[in-house]
């Protein structure tokens, strides 16, 4: 079962994805996180996220990012049928599908929100445990941070 997670550069509907990872929930070993060098009409920046939420500068973007084809690359081969599963689909999905459609592809794989994986009574407690626990904003740590929680309220 794979969780992921995306950062990207603010969250109106102009925002694209800057960073992903993904983790597997049962095997620590499987993961894979990396930052992505914007498209060129990818422009919009919103200096409070970079100062108040991920800390990633479009400096760091363009000296450690990766290309967009390698960035979908690495998805393909890892997720490629997946159902992988993430806390907030409503903004990971379309980050990510805009990432597919710069080189004009479909994702690969499904979304599916990890709450879907909880009982309905302790999706309220998964979201108040979440929250309440200190991480850095970044996305190899917030997955990180979501198979934790998610293993505490549902250990198998």
């Amino acid at each position: 079962m794979i969780v992921i997670d995306v950062e990207a550069s603010g969250l109106g509907p102009e925002s694209y994805p800057i960073e992903v990872a993904w983790a597997h929930r049962f095997d620590p070993t499987r993961f894979d996180s990396f930052l992505i060098k914007p498209a060129q009409r990818w422009v919009y920046w919103d200096a409070y996220a970079e100062s108040a939420i991920h800390g990633i500068s479009r400096e760091q973007l363009q000296r450690e990012g990766v290309s967009i084809a390698e960035a979908v690359d690495r998805l393909d081969v890892a997720l490629t049928g997946e159902v992988v599963y993430s806390d907030y689909v409503p903004a990971d999905r379309p980050w990510l599908v805009k990432l597919y459609r710069e080189l004009g592809r479909d994702l690969p794989f499904e979304f599916r929100p990890v709450q879907s994986l909880l009982p309905p009574a302790k999706s309220a407690m998964y979201s108040v445990r979440f929250d309440s626990t200190p991480t850095e904003h970044r996305a190899l740590a917030d997955v990180r941070k979501i198979i934790r929680t998610l293993n505490f309220f549902a250990p198998e």
